[in-house]
């Protein structure tokens, strides 16, 4: 007792001492001394100084000599004390101050002075500091040392044990270090001490909300990359915003307005604006976000942890939906991604629900499809704007604003994403709002064909379609009644019918696929053994009518032809028409389109066996036959292209005759044809044939070809009558064409004379049976003229045929009258040689009387003839120069009628039999006459005769 006794009178002496010390010092001295004691970094004389000199040394001027003139390295806890000490105005400590003091009162007074003028000092007040002027002037002096200190040195550690001390005695100073202090201790040396900029206090507290939030989480990362969003949100951007709003919400409060209602909402909404657009920049991050932070009332303060439950419980509610419905809202941000994001998509509705008290049970956590509650939304107060990204956070959009119902119509979008994501479609959540809600028929038609492709790319091809079209139904009307007016469901618009239409397509469809991933051989009839079942066979109502399930099945199998690339039925696509046809022909067995399809396989399969080209190199395929506007010239092509393809006419045939009952070119309504376009086709296609049998030099088959198989019926006898026979403007161009054909010249050198005039011949047959062909008059003279230039040249071989055997006979007789015939013979005797030249003269004379000479009149050339001329002679002698068959026919049935008395009867129903040679010289030779009649004045034979005449 005696020892504390001695203690406080030994420091009461010291005291005493120290003021003794410091008295007789001028104004001028005093503040000099203190700024002296400043820059020595040792400020412990300055509550001596005060309490002596406290008229002078006010505590605003000493805060500002030592914010000026303290260095800022210096650690706080040396001068924290004083600090206290001066403000509350408490007993000086013991200061050895005397050879400071010694030093300045040398100074004189005069000078003192004048150094005093020249003393800048800082105001109290830090321009960069948010606190107003009125604040107390330790608060003003603690938060602009700081900044000098952060300024300067840079050491924000000192920041804090400069204000510690002070915190409990003011809530400005509390609330400015949790909103300005606190982060930036946190960013800068335990969160993200690696970052290459460090946050100042003067940056930090210069920001406004929206800057600050992106600021604070600028180094925000996913957990994969070493960072902890949810971290950052409670520690840096929860104490920022409650130290924001407090101090907003104190200086409405001095001014005395209510405009500090929704202070909390402006600030916090701007945290949700950043959770929207990371949901477009990184969504796994806003994924994080979402799962670690609870909202508003997740805040990290530190030591000062329970301030934030001043919150009044109403505003913490509209705070907590608000930032429910930025979850909900980055769900709908979602543009593009990969399928991945379904799950992250589904974890952010779970936080939504948990947060919002959601009592429901959300689908996607379930495995399997279930029907979805009915009122999933009001859809008809739903519209575009609703989508754009500025409206998704808007309180009055009904996709976002977190209910019961727009949780549920969320958690349908993305069970049906989860749904197209196992059948290998994406779709963004986004894109299935707006195609649901927005979406036209032909929009939602296009996606459903674009999932049902993906399908049936798939490798391997999915096997249980019965479960795909379960799912597909699902998504059409999300497991509720089809009958509903209420628009549920992905594909909700497009109708039940084309739905089911569609899937049957796409399951018949995904056996053509197939072919192109699989090198095994596929079993074929289980897919269309389910289609039958479904679609035919269904002891319920079908879900299509019959009509429907046909045209769907004669879509497909056109589909699998076109994209065959070899016209062989057993191979490729073509295979695949030929086993979907097999399989559903004996459920339709009138329909006029499979039967159509039947023989368009059969001709595509006969032209596979023929080496075809089209234009600029391109292979023939099965599509080039449907898309011609004229298949029976590809027949042509292939005559071409085929050296000896004229000669399998009735495989030509066989495949023209198919390709007008399948009914081309393409796009015409199916129908029989009628049995016109068969005989026009068949004319054609031995049109073609003859024409290249001709250019080939085979003239004997194109020949054989004409009489055997292009004379219509009513020219035989007996074949009908030739009015109900449709124009026919092909058959007399092959004859035509044919007669007017010239042998080659080296042809024409290895030919006999014989043969030259059996060739030559033929030839006036067939031009002659062109005359008889020919529709109309104005053909005649062009096939007249090739006839009489024929006419010429067979005088002219038959008069060269005439002095061949007058040489020969020439020869033969001067081998007699010389002896020179065999050996050892004698020569003819006088009455021999004159009984010879007799009979070569009655040859002569005989001759010249058939065969009588034009005279010619001296000086004159012989007139040419003219067409009444040709045609006179063509009469005349197409008897007996064109058709000797016919004529030596008729003279032998004359002499056979001057021998029989009287011809028997024929039984009725039999005819006599004809060559068919002697039938076409009786029809040419009685068509010519009637043809030409009118020319040389001849009769019209009788109706139905075989007879020219």
């Amino acid at each position: 007792m005696a020892g504390e006794e001695n203690g406080g009178l030994r420091n009461h002496c010291v005291s005493i001492a120290c003021m003794t010390v410091l008295e007789g010092l001028s104004d001028a001295h005093v503040v000099l001394l203190a700024v002296h004691l400043c820059l020595k970094g040792d400020i412990s004389g300055l509550p001596a100084l005060r309490h002596q000199y406290s008229h002078t040394l006010h505590l605003e001027l000493l805060f500002r000599i030592i914010l000026t003139f303290l260095p800022e390295i210096t650690e706080p806890e040396q001068y924290t004390p004083v600090i206290k000490n001066l403000v509350d105005d408490s007993r000086p400590p013991i200061c050895e101050i005397e050879t400071d003091v010694a030093a300045i009162s040398e100074i004189p007074e005069a000078d003192a002075r004048r150094q005093v003028r020249y003393l800048k000092l800082l105001p109290l007040h830090c321009s960069h500091a948010t606190i107003d002027d009125s604040a107390l002037p330790l608060i003003q002096f603690l938060i602009h040392r700081a900044h000098r200190i952060d300024a300067e040195v840079g050491l924000q550690l000192y920041i804090l044990e400069l204000v510690d001390p002070f915190i409990s005695e003011s809530d400005i100073l509390r609330d400015w270090t949790i909103s300005v202090v606190l982060p930036a201790l946190r960013f800068n040396y335990e969160y993200h001490p690696d970052n290459e900029g460090a946050l100042s206090l003067e940056l930090i507290e210069s920001l406004d909300s929206r800057s600050a939030v992106n600021i604070l989480l600028s180094a925000a990362e996913r957990r994969a990359k070493g960072g902890d969003v949810g971290r950052d949100l409670k520690g840096l951007v929860g104490p920022w915003m409650y130290g924001h709003v407090k101090s907003k919400r104190r200086k409405l409060d001095e001014k005395g307005t209510d405009e500090n209602v929704n202070l909390a909402d402006a600030a916090w909404q701007d945290v949700n604006e950043w959770i929207l657009s990371t949901s477009i920049r990184d969504f796994h991050l806003a994924i994080e976000a979402v799962e670690q932070w609870s909202g508003p009332g997740d805040i990290n303060l530190g030591d000062h942890d329970g301030l934030q439950d001043e919150e009044s419980s109403a505003d913490m509610e509209r705070l907590m939906s608000c930032y429910a419905q930025a979850g909900l809202a980055s769900i709908y941000a979602l543009s593009e991604g990969d399928f991945g994001l379904i799950s992250g998509a589904s974890r952010i509705l779970s936080r939504v629900a948990d947060l919002t008290g959601f009592n429901g049970r959300l689908q996607i956590s379930a495995t399997s499809l279930q029907p979805l509650p009915p009122d999933v939304l009001e859809l008809q107060k739903v519209s575009r704007q609703h989508l754009l990204h500025n409206m998704l956070l808007s309180s009055s959009n009904p996709l976002t604003h977190p209910t019961r119902q727009s949780i549920s119509f969320a958690d349908a979008v993305l069970v049906s994403i989860r749904t197209l994501d196992q059948y290998g479609r994406w779709m963004s959540p986004r894109a299935a709002a707006e195609l649901m809600l927005l979406g036209q028929v032909d929009a939602q038609l296009f996606e459903l064909r674009k999932l049902l492709e993906t399908l049936n790319h798939q490798h391997p091809p999915p096997k249980d379609w019965s479960h795909i079209r379960d799912s597909l139904l699902w998504l059409h009307n999300w497991g509720g009644s089809t009958q509903s007016d209420i628009p549920r469901g992905l594909f909700w618009k497009i109708p039940l019918l084309k739905l089911e239409r569609e899937i049957l397509i796409a399951l018949l469809m995904s056996k053509v696929f197939a072919q192109f991933v699989l090198t095994e051989p596929l079993v074929h009839d289980e897919e269309y053994n389910l289609a039958v079942d479904i679609y035919l066979n269904s002891s319920d109502s079908t879900p299509l009518p019959r009509d429907k399930v046909e045209s769907a099945v004669t879509e497909t199998m056109f589909a699998s032809y076109d994209n065959a690339t070899n016209g062989n039925k057993t191979r490729g696509g073509m295979r695949r028409a030929a086993d979907i046809l097999e399989a559903f022909a004996p459920y339709f067995p009138q329909s006029v389109s499979f039967q159509q399809i039947s023989c368009l396989l059969s001709a595509t399969h006969a032209l596979s066996f023929y080496s075809l080209t089209l234009q600029h190199g391109v292979p023939f395929q099965p599509v080039s036959i449907r898309v011609h506007q004229d298949p029976i010239s590809l027949i042509e092509k292939v005559l071409e292209q085929n050296s000896k393809g004229y000669t399998q006419l009735d495989d030509l045939l066989a495949i023209g005759r198919n390709l007008v009952s399948a009914g081309l070119p393409a796009g015409q309504p199916p129908s029989p044809p009628s049995n016109g376009a068969f005989v026009s086709a068949e004319k054609r296609i031995m049109s073609l044939a003859i024409a290249a049998a001709v250019n080939a030099s085979d003239f004997d088959t194109a020949y054989s070809y004409i009489v055997t198989r292009l004379i219509p019926p009513s020219l035989v006898p007996g074949g009908g009558d030739h009015s109900k026979e449709p124009e026919d403007d092909i058959s007399w161009r092959a004859a035509y064409n044919t007669g007017r054909h010239r042998p080659a010249v080296k042809e024409a050198q290895e030919t006999t004379l014989v043969s030259s005039i059996s060739r030559l011949s033929q030839r006036m047959e067939l031009l002659s049976l062109a005359m008889i062909l020919a529709p109309s008059p104005e053909y005649l003279p062009e096939i007249l003229a090739v006839w009489r230039r024929c006419d010429e040249e067979m005088a002219s071989l038959q008069d060269q045929e005439m002095q061949e055997a007058e040489s020969w006979d020439y020869q033969g007789d001067q081998g007699r009258m010389g002896g020179n015939g065999l050996p050892g013979g004698f020569g003819p005797s006088g009455s021999e040689l004159d009984a010879l030249d007799t009979e070569l003269e009655r040859e002569r004379r005989a001759r010249s009387t058939r065969q009588p000479q034009r005279p010619k009149l001296s000086g004159y050339e012989e007139a040419p003839m003219g067409l009444f001329e040709v045609a006179r002679g063509a009469a005349s002698a197409l008897r007996k120069n064109a058709f000797p068959l016919t004529a030596g026919s008729e003279s032998a049935s004359e002499a056979q009628a001057q021998a029989q008395p009287q011809p028997q009867p024929q039984p009725e129903g039999e005819t006599t039999r004809t060559r068919k040679r002697d039938v076409v010289s009786n029809l040419v030779t009685g068509g010519l006459i009637s043809g030409i009649g009118w020319v040389i004045g001849a009769p019209a034979p009788a109706s139905g005769q075989g007879s020219p005449e």
